[in-house]
């Protein structure tokens, strides 16, 4: 066998001197080129990581859960999620059940109070044991992404707990006291029935046990004679309106807002055909809250909310525009919009008013159709007993065998009282206008039905009230909208007074001699003319008309107040 490394050489023992210092050290020759290894310098191998082991105390499993000594799986998964996400939930679907269902609300509310210490206990431990747990998890150097997930997930889990309590539970703990005594801390709707027993009236805030007691009212005896039902009220339990909603849709009876009826009141209203809103009457409208600021419950108490409206025929555009008001606020829904979607009917352009049927109609029903005209129940808040007056007259026409028109024809009388007060108490302007409506009246009532026949404009100059029948439907449109202004403006400043011999003279001069007193005689509610009689024409008076809408301003104004007084 060959040995490839050089022989070493033999040095015989016996030879060497041992007190010689030893040899000095020889370099070691350099390794060959492919030998050499890069110049950079080599960092050492890292020391084997150890594991951080956190010191566990041996604790029941409630006390290791608080003081974060189970696994973070055992403390997340398990505690938090499978335990205290659930009770943070019945927390707030109950809130959210007492806020917008309003159903047992005693019982409810006594849940509530028993309940919530112990279940917000339990959630705080829930929290705190899985926050430290994460902690441990980190410090033992466990994975940093799960453990930071689950301490911003159990942040934010905090957080809505603090929101519900802050926000939520305790501002409303004194409410939640008294539902468990079985007051409603909102109050309750005012329900009344009218002298005639014809209408009932729900007015106020609707709480709890309100559905009850319409039911109870309206099975009682005293409102078998009822045919509409009147509604005032800010809203209230979305329950409560429901219950109400279901008792009077079989009824059929008429639901009328008399004044602003919102929120949970529109539900009532929905119920109602048909259904009316009086002038000056609104209905409003807006999301359901339900005080907890959970989305969820919020989203599905809306969801709830439009189910209802869906239901009782609310057209999906007006339950969207719904949804997008916050319940803070509230939307008004303009009248053209009920209108165009058939929610209720159009008011009535002219003065002719929806005359009840039936052989049974007396005064009261005259009163109610009178009520809902806009023109009427204005003239009624500028003179009271309008109204009255106007239903008896209508009344006795209607048991006198009198037709439709004549019926309607016989509310003129009454009118023909307030109208001198109404131009004369007006301003300039109106006169003004009413003065033009008044020539164009006369133009369209100018050519007679026959030749050498007495020509309709003289029996309008002259007081004949049932004329106005011919007028063309345009200017009785007018007339209405201009008595609707009349009635509705501010009180004058000063009463009319008679005209002085100097005004006489200035309208003489101007205009003419015949313009003082002119248009004095036209709601004097005349006798019918004798048959045969004749009448001049009515060209003066329209070009006497026309010649004082020529005049100065303050002449003008002069003319047109003083042709409506009479003759001293």
């Amino acid at each position: 066998m060959s040995d490839a490394r050089p022989p070493r050489p033999y040095v015989d023992p016996t030879l060497v001197d041992h007190n010689a210092p030893p040899p000095a050290p020889t370099a070691a020759p350099a390794p060959a080129a492919w030998e050499q290894a890069s110049h950079r310098p080599r960092t050492p191998a890292p020391a084997p990581r150890r594991r951080r082991v956190v010191e566990r105390k041996h604790h029941g499993y409630f006390a290791s859960h608080w003081h974060g000594e189970q696994s973070l799986v055992r403390s997340y998964w398990v505690n938090n999620l499978l335990i205290a996400t659930p009770l943070a939930l019945l927390v707030t679907s109950l809130m959210s059940w007492i806020s917008v269902k309003g159903e047992s609300l005693q019982i409810s509310a006594i849940v509530l109070l028993l309940g919530l210490p112990p279940l917000l206990g339990l959630d705080v431990w829930c929290i705190v044991g899985a926050w430290r747990a994460a902690g441990n998890y980190l410090r033992e150097n466990g994975s940093a992404l799960w453990g930071w997930l689950a301490r911003i997930t159990l942040a934010l889990g905090a957080l809505q707990l603090a929101a519900s309590l802050l926000f939520g539970v305790l501002p409303s703990l004194g409410d939640y006291w008294q539902m468990a005594r079985g007051i409603d801390p909102i109050g309750h709707a005012t329900l009344s029935v009218s002298a005639d027993g014809r209408s009932l009236r729900l007015d106020g805030t609707i709480g709890m046990g309100d559905a009850r007691r319409l039911r109870d009212l309206l099975d009682s005896e005293a409102a078998r004679g009822i045919k509409r039902v009147e509604l005032v009220s800010p809203g209230g339990r979305l329950h409560e309106a429901e219950l109400m909603a279901e008792a009077l849709k079989p009824r059929g009876h008429t639901v009328r807002a008399v004044g602003t009826c919102a929120s949970a009141c529109t539900v009532v209203f929905l119920a109602g055909q048909p259904r009316q809103l009086t002038p000056g009457a609104q209905l409003g409208f807006h999301r359901a809250s339900t005080g907890t600021y959970n989305p969820v419950f919020e989203e599905l108490a809306n969801q709830q909310l439009a189910a209802t409206y869906r239901h009782l025929g609310l057209p999906q555009p007006l339950i969207d525009r719904t949804l997008r008001t916050p319940s803070q606020s509230i939307w008004f829904a303009p009248r053209e919009d009920l209108i165009a979607h058939s929610l209720i009917a159009p008011l009535p352009q002219t003065l002719a008013v929806a005359l009840p049927t039936g052989p049974k109609a007396g005064v009261a029903d005259f009163d109610d159709a009178l009520r809902i005209h806009p023109v009427w129940d204005a003239l009624e808040k500028h003179t009271e007993g309008t109204i009255a007056a106007v239903a008896k007259r209508m009344s006795e026409a209607r048991a006198a065998g009198a037709d439709d028109e004549d019926v309607q024809a016989a509310a003129w009388g009454p009118l023909a009282r307030q109208m001198p007060g109404l131009i004369a108490d007006g301003d300039a302007a109106a006169r003004r206008h009413y003065v033009r409506l008044v020539a164009d009246e006369l133009r369209a009532l100018q050519a007679p039905p026959q030749r050498g026949a007495r020509p309709p404009c003289r029996d309008l100059l002259e007081g004949r009230l049932a004329v106005r029948r011919q007028l063309p439907l345009a200017l009785q449109i007018r007339e209405s909208q201009w008595l609707l202004e009349a009635a509705t403006a501010n009180p004058p400043r000063w009463l009319p007074r008679p005209p002085t011999a100097i005004e006489a003279e200035v309208l003489d001069r101007s205009v003419g001699p015949t313009a003082l007193g002119m248009l004095s005689r036209l709601w004097t509610d005349a006798p019918e003319a004798p048959a045969g009689a004749g009448g001049a024409t009515c060209e003066p008076v329209i070009a006497m008309l026309d010649r004082v809408a020529t005049q100065p301003p303050a002449r003008r104004e002069l003319a047109e107040r003083l042709l409506f007084q009479p003759r001293p």
